[in-house]
């Protein structure tokens, strides 16, 4: 079976190119056949991936090398599920994918792995709907993880730092997301909502402060904002922050780094198989920390096809 490695030379703040180097000398040392696609820019990742799916509809493996926002780019580029078996060797910074599914953050240990493995695990792919005016706009898939609120704000904000910049070049870029966490906790808007949870009675909220659909537990470095979310259930664990002060939220913030903060009032962790959320104007939207866009109407589930994931 052929192998197609999908890489992101620019991952690790920059180190991916000379990690990548270290791991193709392990995959020529395996006498594997294999192609590669190397990233230049944002996108490539999904043209890649939607090429090799079209191009050569025959079993196959798929392996991505990056980090998070460069998995959600292939992930979003994939088709004909049936047809390929996907791996991970993480070489990103944050690595929630890799933490999530318990591969390995060990980058050449992971890639042994992968090559070495004849088993798979079916999972499962969310995906984020854009619901305007009645009917499907447009969608994003994601592996680990999408939201509104709070999180997205942190997340689209990075975006256009120019301290992110300055952060990369001395390798501490993930400060940059604890730093605008701190500011937007006393800055960010909240939003009127009416939330519907598996096509039930809508509940209304008036201050919503975020709502993270979790596929797997992990996000944001780390932070186990979706405890006992199940990657291979054909659900979404969703956790909803909602009409609490600024105070709390600041309280709250430490009790996420310890799994803890379902047991305030205000946070509620709901696993369905679709959530709606219609807010009273558009709100920033991420996909696995990428940015996807601002909507008034969203909603969260998983992609009805099972992802081959070799483990």
């Amino acid at each position: 079976m052929k192998y197609y490695f999908i890489v992101n030379p620019g991952s690790r703040t920059g180190k991916g190119m000379g990690l990548w180097q270290q791991l193709e000398e392990r995959i020529k040392a395996g006498n594997i056949e294999y192609e590669v696609f190397k990233t230049a820019k944002g996108g490539d990742a999904t043209e890649f991936a939607k090429r090799i799916c079209a191009e050569h509809p025959e079993q196959k493996r798929i392996i991505m090398v990056g980090g998070d926002g460069t998995a959600n780019e292939i992930v979003n580029g994939l088709s004909g599920y049936e047809n390929f078996e996907l791996g991970y060797v993480p070489t990103g910074s944050s690595n929630d994918l890799a933490r999530g599914f318990g591969i390995t953050q060990d980058s050449a240990a992971a890639l042994d792995k992968v090559l070495a493995s004849n088993t798979t695990r079916e999972v499962d792919h969310g995906i984020v709907e854009f619901v305007e005016g009645g009917a499907d706009a447009a969608f994003r898939k994601f592996a680990v993880s999408s939201g509104v609120g709070y999180d997205a704000d942190i997340c689209y904000e990075a975006l256009n730092s120019s301290l992110k910049s300055f952060l990369n070049k001395i390798g501490l870029g993930k400060l940059i997301y604890y730093i605008l966490g701190i500011k937007l906790i006393f800055t960010n808007k909240r939003a009127a909502v009416k939330v519907t949870v598996d096509g039930g009675k809508p509940v209304t909220y008036k201050k919503l402060l975020f709502a993270a659909a979790m596929n797997t537990q992990y996000e944001g470095g780390g932070m186990p904002m979706g405890p006992g979310a199940d990657p291979t259930d054909g659900k979404v664990t969703v956790c909803v922050v909602h009409d609490i002060s600024r105070i709390k939220h600041m309280l709250l913030m430490s009790s996420i780094l310890k799994g803890k903060h379902i047991r305030h009032k205000g946070v509620e962790l709901i696993t369905c198989k679709s959530m709606e959320i219609e807010a009273d104007r558009p709100l920033v939207v991420h996909t696995d920390g990428e940015f996807a866009g601002k909507h008034r109407v969203v909603r969260f589930s998983c992609v009805p096809e099972k992802v081959k994931m070799l483990v």
